[in-house]
Order: C-alpha cells, then sequence, then structure tokens
C-alpha cells in the first residue's frame, strides 16, 4: 500500500513536471512567434528580411516535433495559419523595400539629370551674362543671345519637370496617406529625402527661375509661362512641404532648410507679380498716361478708375481735342490694343485679377465714351456727309428731271 501510495506520488509529479514543460514550450512558441512579427513591423531594409526568414525557418524547425500541442493550444489559428501570416506578411514588408530600391534607383537617375542640367544652366547664364554687357549689340550677337536664352529657358522647363518627378518617386505614399509615422517610417523618409538631394534641388530650381528673369526680357507669353510652372511647383511642395515639417521637427538644420523653401517660394511669386505688373504699367507709361502705380488687381482697378474719374471732370477745363487725345490713345493705343487682349486674360488666369474688376473698368470706360462722346462727334460728320449727299441727289435728280420736261415740251 505504501508502495502504491509512492508511485502515485511519482506520477502525479512526473505528469505535473511534464504538463509544466508543455506550458513553458507553448509560450515559449507563443513570444517568439510575437517576436517575429515585430521584427518584420521593424525591419528597415531587405537585409533585415532576410534575419527575420532565418528566424522563421528555425522557430518552424525547433517547434516542428511539438506541433500537434501546439496546433491544439493556438485559437483560432493553428500551426499552418501561424506560419502562413508571419510569411505572407514579410512577403509584403519586402515587397515594399523592392520598391524603394526601384524608386531610389529610379531617383538616381533623375538626380543625376538634374545635376547634369544645373551645371549646364550655370555655363548658359554666364554666357547669357556676357553678351548683355557687351556694348556692341551686333546682329550676331543678339541671335546668339536669343538662342541661349532659348536653350536656358528649355534647361529650366525640364529640370523643373525633373525636380517634381523625383518629390513624385520619393513621397508619392507618404502624400497619398497621411498617417502618424513610426520611428523606422520617418527614417525612411530621411533617407529618400537625402539619396534625392531633395531640398538642395528644389532650392535650385526656384534660384535658377528667379536667375532666369534677371537676365532676360520676358514676354507675357515667357510670363504667363513661368507663372504655371510657378503653380504647378508649388502646388506640389504645398503638399509635401508640411508634412516633411512635422517629421523633421526634431532635425533643426533640415527644418530651416523647409522653411527657407518656403519663403523662396514666396519670393518668386512676389518677382514673378511685380514683372507682370510692371509690364503693364510700362504700356500706360510709354504713352504718358498718368496712372498711379498698381500691383494688384484692385489697385488696376482704382487706378484706372481714378485717371477716368479725373479725365471726365477735367474736360471742362481741357480743351475737346485734348480729352478726346487722351481718351483715345488710352483705348486705342493701350487699352484695347494690349491690356485687354493680352494681360486681362493672363492676371485673371493667374487670380491676379477678378472678372468683376474687368467688368467695372469696362463699364467705367463706357461711362467715359459717353462723357467725351468720341464716338457722338464722329456719327455727327457722318450724319451731316449722309445728308449733303441726299441732297445732292435730290438736285440732280429734280436736274434731270427739269431737263426731260423742256425735252418733251421742245418735241411738241
Amino acid at each position: 500500500m505504501k508502495k502504491l501510495f509512492l508511485s502515485v506520488l511519482m506520477f502525479a509529479a512526473i505528469s505535473s513536471v511534464i504538463a509544466q514543460s508543455d506550458f513553458e514550450k507553448i509560450q515559449n512558441f507563443k513570444t517568439k512567434l510575437a517576436l517575429i512579427e515585430q521584427s518584420i513591423k521593424d525591419a528597415a531594409s531587405i537585409e533585415d528580411c532576410d534575419i527575420v526568414e532565418n528566424e522563421i525557418i528555425k522557430l518552424k524547425t525547433e517547434y516542428s516535433p511539438s506541433r500537434t500541442l501546439i496546433d491544439n493550444s493556438l485559437y483560432p489559428d493553428d500551426w499552418s495559419t501561424s506560419f502562413a501570416r508571419i510569411e505572407q506578411n514579410l512577403r509584403i514588408r519586402r515587397g515594399d523595400f523592392g520598391q524603394i530600391v526601384e524608386l531610389r534607383t529610379e531617383v538616381g537617375v533623375l538626380r543625376d539629370k538634374v545635376s547634369e542640367i544645373s551645371i549646364k544652366n550655370e555655363g548658359l547664364i554666364s554666357q547669357i551674362r556676357l553678351l548683355q554687357i557687351n556694348a556692341t549689340k551686333d546682329a550676331q550677337t543678339i541671335a546668339s543671345l536669343t538662342k541661349l536664352v532659348a536653350q536656358l529657358k528649355a534647361n529650366i522647363a525640364q529640370r523643373d519637370e525633373l525636380v517634381r518627378g523625383i518629390v513624385d518617386s520619393l513621397l508619392a505614399e507618404f502624400v497619398k496617406y497621411p498617417t502618424t509615422l513610426n520611428d523606422v517610417e520617418k527614417q525612411s523618409i530621411f533617407e529618400r529625402v537625402d539619396n534625392g538631394n531633395l531640398f538642395y534641388n528644389v532650392e535650385r530650381t526656384i534660384a535658377d527661375n528667379v536667375q532666369f528673369m534677371k537676365v532676360t526680357e520676358l514676354l507675357p507669353e515667357d510670363l504667363s509661362e513661368m507663372k504655371k510652372q510657378y503653380r504647378d511647383f508649388n502646388k506640389v511642395w504645398r503638399q509635401v512641404g508640411p508634412k516633411l515639417a512635422d517629421i523633421y521637427m526634431s532635425k533643426r538644420d533640415k527644418a530651416s532648410h523647409i522653411a527657407n523653401i518656403d519663403n523662396m517660394f514666396l519670393d518668386w511669386n512676389m518677382r514673378l507679380n511685380d514683372e507682370m505688373w510692371g509690364q503693364v504699367n510700362r504700356l500706360f507709361r510709354e504713352k504718358q498716361l498718368a496712372l498711379l502705380p498698381f500691383k494688384s488687381g484692385e489697385q488696376f482697378f482704382n487706378s484706372v478708375s481714378s485717371f477716368i474719374d479725373d479725365e471726365i471732370k477735367n474736360q471742362k477745363v481741357k480743351s475737346s481735342s485734348e480729352s478726346e487725345r487722351v481718351y483715345n490713345t488710352f483705348i486705342d493705343s493701350v487699352y484695347f490694343k494690349s491690356v485687354e487682349p493680352i494681360w486681362i486674360p493672363i492676371l485673371i488666369e493667374n487670380s491676379m485679377m477678378s472678372e468683376a474688376n474687368k467688368d467695372s473698368i469696362d463699364a467705367k470706360i463706357g461711362r467715359w465714351k459717353t462723357e467725351v462722346a468720341p464716338g457722338g462727334a464722329f456719327n455727327w460728320v457722318y450724319i451731316l456727309l449722309i445728308g449733303i449727299i441726299v441732297v445732292l441727289i435730290v438736285a440732280l435728280f429734280l436736274k434731270g428731271r427739269k431737263k426731260e420736261v423742256i425735252v418733251k415740251n421742245e418735241i411738241d
């Protein structure tokens, strides 16, 4: 009886040890499985994925003899679904890095092209400056200058496209899915930005556009095209800049780069606006029309309105011929010749002037026309001429009629 009691105790003890061993085995498996799942999320490169893959193989090999035990302990998963899940997660993570490698290669090619064009642009700007200071601008010099400016313009447009391509390649997913980034994802963004020299290339692009404005005389169509380039590029930056600023808050040098780029965009836009309004101002000054200076749609409207109001008010103290001369110069030589057909569509397209401003100016001009009445005087001339013609026709008719009567009388 004593032996049986001891045997029972021993069996119970052994069973307890075995049970505890199974429990620990299951817990260890679950712990290692969870660590692998976390490692997949934290993987920062394809090399990290390779290490995780080896850990999965080791886990599978180590616990394969206990597969039945683990199958019974996992719910709702089992052995097969657990490994299938982590292997699928690893494949997805590896795919992410494969895409990043492709993007890095693409960015590397774009970056090299941008550098090549930037160097060419430096040379072109230097040559243009040398030709511009040449005192004797003969036909050959002017032709060379025109050719260089056209080449520089094309290069800048191509470089703008390349830099926007870099932004798209580096940060498309980042912009598309604005989520809170963990440290690993932030590090990935840092590396992408550095790899593409993103900040430098954006700054360089803006600086070259501003330089282009300084060394060339731009036509309205040039400024319109450059304004479009500014709008497109600024739109891309406004999508990216604030998000980059958020993740670069801890890196002061990079954060200052982002703030500097914001200021450069503002400066670029201000220079474009000043140049456009300056050219419109010059059209009036060249014809000695003393309008108040303007730098916005509202100021332009106010300046034109003030000029017209003064002309209407002063026409009583000026000769009618002088009033009509100013009116005709304003209308025929400036406003309806260049400002209205060329500049106003550009200004409205770029939100620098409203349709309401244009309509108000047209109404002002209509009132001015009525007051000065150059068209009315013109009509009186026509009416007088028509009257004279009618009188002559009637006189000729009566004269012919009289001759006809005399001839008839002579025959009778």
